[in-house]
């Protein structure tokens, strides 16, 4: 799944995001704190949940979006608005949910869903009389040009950058062994948190969990091996010991020792962490990852970048701040985020005239960023 373009308005907020179009594989979102970078993540991650049938009080979408087959998708809808206090107070059995005004669906500019408050076409014909509160892509889900559509909006990522990973984890054998025959594509497009992904591909995949290991070695090159193994008895407190039973954890060996490494560095694990989404998500997938150079170490930030600009499988929309990253990632690549009042506009480094030096196009980024500061506050 690649997005070409999306609008997204929250009339409860009074939050709009003008219409944008996205590069195929990197995006770099990058504006003044505040403008809205965060937000159009969450925007995407809530079509997710959309068509997953979740309700969402107020919201208007319209996403284009294409998928590695070149097929064209169109997909818009808008839910109602209601007060807070309505929803809350409402006696219905759907009490926090608001229905859906209208919604439409197009595949390569053939109408497949078109629907009011009151009906639902699909494919020339109309429905039984279905949920008002959940999307058609959610009801109708078990067709297969829909369960084909819900399976590419399941393919979007959102990263927590701010996430602490529990460097310790539990994974009992009897888990190991219902996945044991998973093949690579299924443990890829499952929702498994990522260090069961990692810990799975250690066990069964290892010319995979090669990859992922010299990936990190590279960043961190005073490090020779990596493994994944259960503690040992003696490491596990007695007062703990049924809680950590079966718990696993992450080691390292450093050149020249002969000890592995229990303690890594929660900059050394976050990396980890990265590269295994990177080497584990789904081809063809959209990952979004907000501020992604949050607990990365200085030593870490330019390779992550760079595995980030030469991963060339999905699409990346992410948020920075950070100018080592801003510098080093080629202004075709940016997309400067503006905002007046509850408006929120996307525009190219073309847009703006920024040169396509880097070195002057930050510059003329700082420049740009200044007089979109000091216009928001004199509004």
């Amino acid at each position: 799944m690649k997005i070409n373009k999306l609008e997204y308005y929250d009339e409860k907020s009074d939050w709009k995001l003008e219409a944008v179009e996205f590069s195929p594989n990197l995006n770099l979102l990058v504006g003044v704190s505040g403008a809205g970078k965060t937000r159009i993540l969450q925007a995407i991650g809530s079509l997710k949940a959309i068509a997953n049938g979740k309700s969402l009080n107020g919201v208007k979408w319209s996403i284009d979006f294409s998928t590695k087959n070149n097929i064209n998708y169109y997909w818009s809808g808008q839910f109602e608005t209601k007060d807070s206090s309505s929803i809350i107070n409402s006696e219905s059995s759907q009490e926090d949910s608001v229905k859906i005004i209208n919604e439409t669906l197009k595949c390569n500019q053939n109408i497949v869903v078109q629907r009011t408050e009151n009906e639902i076409i699909f494919n020339g014909l109309k429905t039984p009389k279905l949920s008002p509160f959940e999307s058609a892509i959610e009801l109708l889900k078990q067709e297969d040009i829909i369960s084909s559509v819900k399976a590419e909006l399941d393919r979007i990522i959102l990263t927590d950058s701010r996430q602490s990973f529990d460097q310790i984890w539990r994974l009992p054998i009897s888990f190991l062994k219902k996945h044991e025959k998973y093949s690579l594509l299924m443990l890829k497009e499952s929702d498994l948190p990522i260090q069961v992904k990692l810990e799975i591909i250690y066990r069964f995949f290892p010319d995979e969990f090669e990859k992922i290991k010299q990936a990190f070695i590279s960043i961190f090159n005073h490090v020779s091996d990596v493994k994944i193994e259960t503690l040992k008895d003696e490491e596990v407190p007695l007062a703990l010991s049924d809680l950590l039973k079966e718990a696993t954890i992450v080691r390292i060996k450093e050149k020249g020792v002969d000890n592995w490494i229990q303690n890594i560095s929660s900059g050394m694990f976050k990396t980890l962490m990265y590269i295994s989404e990177l080497y584990l998500s789904p081809d063809d997938c959209v990952i979004l990852i907000d501020e992604f150079e949050n607990s990365l170490g200085v030593n870490c930030i330019d390779s992550v970048t760079e595995l980030i600009v030469n991963h060339k499988k999905s699409q990346f929309i992410i948020t920075s701040h950070h100018p080592y990253i801003i510098n080093n990632i080629s202004p075709a690549y940016w997309k400067i985020v503006t905002r007046q009042g509850g408006l929120v506009t996307v525009k190219t480094a073309k847009d703006f005239h920024i040169s396509e030096s880097r070195q002057k196009a930050f510059i003329d980024l700082i420049n740009v960023l200044q007089d979109d500061e000091e216009e928001d506050s004199e509004d």
